[in-house]
């Protein structure tokens, strides 16, 4: 059974507090799917030629589309980097053809732009082409944060828990979170001080302290 988080313990919007107003909960739930890294939905998901591979995400349908691949598990690149092919192929082509990306943002990377007064979230980087965000979360010494905007979250190291609704679920290290609506709001709460996750976002993604 996955765990509850009780009531009182999911914060009401006027106790939270943070350096930007939280986004309201919205009246709809994120619709959050949890799965290990060997077991993400077939749509997508794209392997290497030397094994491994990751989450793959294309872009919004129309003008010049751009698909990104969350890494996670070795083979082509480090687990945790992105790598963005923009304008974008279809995950049948990058596939079959192997091109090169035009982006490869790596999860350590001293760039970025931390998160103004969250301590813990970095946006590695923003691309408007993409319409894409890649965030870095923690490690964090504490983290209660709260977004909108994430498509898909991949633990690495320690544990996150997200809020689906009433309903509290546990990500632990080698898991994916996908986000079936990121307009909705979404409660995340760090379970260890060595929580470490790429989250991939859109561009003008909304974060906060909760």
């Amino acid at each position: 059974m996955r765990p509850s988080l009780p009531a009182k313990e999911i914060p009401r919007d006027d106790e939270r507090r943070g350096p930007a107003p939280p986004p309201p909960r919205t009246a709809h739930a994120p619709g959050v799917l949890v799965c290990s890294f060997d077991a993400i939905p077939s749509p997508n998901l794209l392997r290497f030629d030397k094994g491994g591979g990751g989450f793959f995400l294309e872009g919004e349908e129309g003008d010049r589309r751009s698909a990104a691949l969350l890494v996670l598990t070795g083979g082509g690149a480090p687990p945790g980097d992105v790598l963005v092919w923009s304008p974008s192929l279809t995950l049948e082509e990058i596939s079959r053809t192997s091109p090169r990306p035009h982006h490869n943002i790596r999860r350590d990377a001293l760039g970025g732009r931390p998160v103004s007064g969250i301590t813990g979230l970095r946006a590695l980087t923003r691309l408007p082409e993409a319409g894409l965000a890649v965030l870095r979360l923690g490690p964090p010494p504490t983290a209660r944060w709260v977004f909108q905007g994430v498509r898909a979250i991949a633990v690495f190291s320690g544990k996150i828990t997200l809020v689906d609704g009433e309903e509290a679920k546990l990500v632990r290290a080698g898991s994916l979170a996908l986000v079936g609506d990121p307009s909705a709001t979404l409660y995340l709460e760090a379970g260890n001080d060595a929580a470490l996750a790429v989250a991939l976002a859109a561009f003008d993604f909304v974060a906060a302290l909760s």
